[in-house]
């Protein structure tokens, strides 16, 4: 029999719970460790359509990359549907683990599996975290291109219906790359300092995105759902470890878009 615990025992030397950014709740959201595991499905994101779709499908198991807990709860009135969905996880007897910035920070994590969709050479660790850890990762595209030919590039490359393009020369060529995934804008700077040509991140504010332009620096944002990487990459690696652990479990992968943005054209 296969418990929660086995599986978070594997997936921690993969991705350390204790390099996760200060603050950041990963690890064991709702459930239990002692729990029995035969459905496991993989998400970006824990949203009340997420959970009936688990339900729906058997799964005893959430792996998310956002955690689901981010802020404490304040009361469990269930008129609020995201109290709501903590009771029906718990009615279901569904435990939910949440791998955030750990996934990030982790060698073959988040950051490598966005260099390696984006086609990037030469891939080294960009953007030092609080311990000394990188967040993100930096590397060469395959041929320089223009910002504006990029920002197509970013595009197609994440499979994303719209990118935004952030600089003051559309006709820059962009060789080297920086990115960090989710909402990065705040390193920005450390892109300048490390001399790249462009710097992809999600979430870039307004007054920041100016602050951007003034200074030279080319950015691509995405937006933050090109996180979604995350369920497919992680269910690889699961069905992997099924195998070589005989652990007997079904592994999906949410079917449920959880981007709260339409992009209207």
């Amino acid at each position: 029999m296969t418990k929660v615990i086995d599986i978070v025992e594997r997936l921690r030397k993969d991705f350390p719970e204790d390099i996760a950014s200060k603050g950041d709740p990963v690890g064991i959201q709702i459930g239990s460790f002692d729990q029995k595991v035969t459905n496991i499905m993989t998400t970006l994101d824990v949203r009340p359509q997420v959970v009936k779709e688990a339900v729906e499908k058997g799964v005893d198991f959430i792996i998310s990359h956002h955690p689901v807990m981010f802020r404490p709860a304040k009361n469990l009135d269930y008129s609020d549907p995201q109290n709501l969905m903590y009771a029906d996880i718990i009615k279901n007897g569904i435990t939910v683990y949440s791998i955030h910035t750990n996934s990030d920070k982790a060698q073959d994590g988040s950051s490598d599996w966005e260099a390696e969709e984006l086609g990037l050479q030469d891939v080294k660790p960009f953007a030092l975290d609080e311990d000394g850890i990188a967040i993100g990762r930096k590397g060469v595209l395959p041929k320089a291109m223009s910002a504006y030919d990029f920002a197509y590039y970013v595009k197609d490359k994440m499979d994303i219906k719209m990118s935004r393009l952030i600089t003051n020369d559309n006709d820059k060529m962009i060789s080297t790359v920086g990115l960090i995934c989710g909402d990065g804008g705040k390193f920005w700077r450390q892109a300048l300092e490390d001399k790249l040509d462009a710097f992809i991140t999600g979430d870039v504010y307004y007054h920041v995105g100016h602050d951007i332009v003034s200074s030279g620096l080319t950015v691509i944002d995405p937006g933050h759902y090109t996180e979604k990487l995350f369920k497919y990459k992680l269910a690889d690696r699961l069905r992997e470890w099924n195998k070589e652990n005989n652990w007997k479990i079904s592994v999906e992968i949410s079917e449920v878009t959880t981007n709260p943005f339409q992009d209207l054209f």
